[in-house]
């Protein structure tokens, strides 16, 4: 999708975007979206609340975090007929963000919204409105997804970062002593195995690389990716979020041997791609090194507090401070075949 096509932000809801402390509802990411995306955003306005909904179907990236049907498959659920999909509230994993004022009529709020993109979808000829990751502490929003028929399943949990005091180690002297010591160790080995890091904006010669490792990793573990998708990620970052879309460059002896991204909004770090070339960071921590130690340390020198550390990988996290956020995902069925589906 071109610049020149963008969808047009409704203007009842442009305040409360411009307003809002998380990256992944913020006009800036709306845009990285748009750009990124194979169809045009569904974009659900009212006077008191938005949402932004993303269009999956089989032609759709092969991404168990965000793809309806392959998101079923991981859960050994059945999954025929859910596509088309337009995914409520964006589509990155461990968020899905519904901008609705708090107090009295937030209930309401967003049952209204939640029955205004059903509606929506229904129309444009889509089997399914699913929101992958709310959270379960939050009622109103399972009763406005349960007034519209929506079934709930099992999602991933998300992690967040909470940093205390002023340095990196007022965060190692948080830890319990035994993990205070595994980081002691594992920064002696980086040192002694020659790995630094530089935290410093991405720019457009790092996606030649940086791509190819990240799709290594995802293989790693079973995911397939289109390496077309990922790179116009990285550029689409470049081209809305500016110096706030920062990389992680782990070398070895001078060599550059992993990345990790991440992006900043306001007082929090997203901590979002990585790759690592496993057989140059053998023997070394690399990835802790990247995704940990050089970006807290960063965050610390930056003003950033709260890091979110997306999905998976939770007990890596929790044993470095991270709390996990539980997370749920509802399906609203909207046609016969979905429902027979979804039970």
């Amino acid at each position: 999708m071109t610049t020149q096509e963008r969808v047009a932000l409704p203007a009842e809801a442009l305040g409360r975007i411009d307003a809002t402390d998380h990256l992944y509802a913020s006009r800036r990411w709306l845009a990285v979206e748009e750009e990124v995306a194979d169809a045009p955003p569904l974009y659900v306005s009212s006077p008191s609340g938005f949402a932004a909904a993303y269009h999956f179907d089989e032609r759709s990236n092969p991404w168990p975090i965000a793809r309806l049907d392959l998101f079923l498959e991981a859960l050994e659920r059945p999954s025929a007929d859910v596509l088309p999909c337009y995914l409520l509230g964006g589509r990155r994993p461990g968020h899905s963000r519904f901008l609705v004022d708090d107090g009295p009529d937030r209930a309401e709020a967003l049952t209204s919204l939640v029955g205004t993109a059903a509606e929506a979808a229904a129309e444009s000829g889509a089997a399914t409105v699913a929101a992958l990751y709310c959270d379960d502490s939050d009622t109103e929003l399972a009763a406005a997804f349960q007034a519209h028929g929506g079934i709930r399943v099992p999602s991933h949990a998300t992690y967040r970062l909470e940093l205390p005091g002023e340095s990196f180690e007022d965060w190692l002297g948080s830890l319990p002593r035994k993990q205070r010591y595994k980081e002691l160790a594992d920064v002696r080995k980086l040192e002694e195995a020659g790995v630094s890091y530089d935290v410093r904006p991405l720019t457009e010669a790092d996606v030649e690389w940086i791509v190819p490792l990240e799709l290594g990793l995802y293989h790693k573990y079973g995911n397939d990716y289109r390496s077309s998708e990922a790179a116009n990620l990285h550029r689409a970052y470049l081209r809305h979020l500016g110096e706030d879309a920062l990389i992680v460059e782990a070398r070895r002896d001078g060599d550059r041997v992993g990345f990790a991204s991440v992006v900043r909004h306001r007082g929090t770090a997203f901590v979002r791609q990585a790759g690592f070339d496993d057989e140059a960071t053998a023997g070394a921590p690399v990835y802790f090194g990247a995704v940990f130690h050089a970006v807290i340390r960063w965050a610390y020198s930056a003003g950033v507090r709260t890091l979110d550390l997306s999905i998976s990988s939770g007990q890596v996290k929790q044993r470095r401070g991270a709390a996990e956020l539980a997370r749920s995902a509802w399906i609203v069925p909207l046609t016969a075949a979905a429902r027979r589906t979804l039970g």
